[in-house]
């Protein structure tokens, strides 16, 4: 029988481009608390359903043509799906995009809109990175794949 998963043991996987995360690392070392916020062109449904009110989920970050290796946390801690202009959340998440960011808006112009906007919090880049290998799916219990590809999975929280 399968054990019913607590949120404690609950986090999400996704890639990003280096430079960004770096970005964000810098940006969250000087104000931990601060959300920056990113685009993804899938739903988060899940991922933004399981981050309890007020509160966050841990965030494993690996870089687009990394090392096969998580080298990045943060928290996840809001977001929206469907983001349209003109909704004031939408708009507030785009407040605080990273500043190299600023001018993609909802990717109108490349003719594929973001699907989700999320916010993470207290980026850091891992002082030991761990493989990609090492998280568990929650979906089927089968470790990710060393190349999963760039959107997101639901994932055990690593233990250290």
């Amino acid at each position: 029988m399968k054990r019913r998963r607590d949120r404690q043991d609950v986090a999400v996987f996704t890639r990003n481009h280096r430079k960004y995360l770096d970005e964000a690392a810098n940006a969250s070392a000087k104000e931990p608390n601060v959300p920056i916020v990113f685009r993804a062109r899938s739903k988060w449904a899940t991922a933004l359903r399981k981050v309890p009110a007020g509160g966050s989920l841990p965030i494993y970050m690996a870089a687009i043509g990394g090392t096969g290796e998580i080298e990045y946390g943060a928290e996840l801690c809001d977001g929206r799906l469907e983001p349209s202009r003109g909704d004031p959340k939408t708009e507030a998440l785009l407040a605080s995009v990273l500043k190299s960011t600023k001018d993609e808006g909802l990717w109108e112009k490349s003719g594929k809109t973001a699907e989700t906007l999320y916010a993470i919090r207290r980026c850091r880049k891992l002082h030991k990175p761990f493989p990609i290998t090492n998280l568990v799916k929650l979906s089927d219990g089968q470790p990710i794949s060393a190349n999963y590809g760039y959107s997101y999975a639901i994932v055990s929280r690593h233990q250290r």
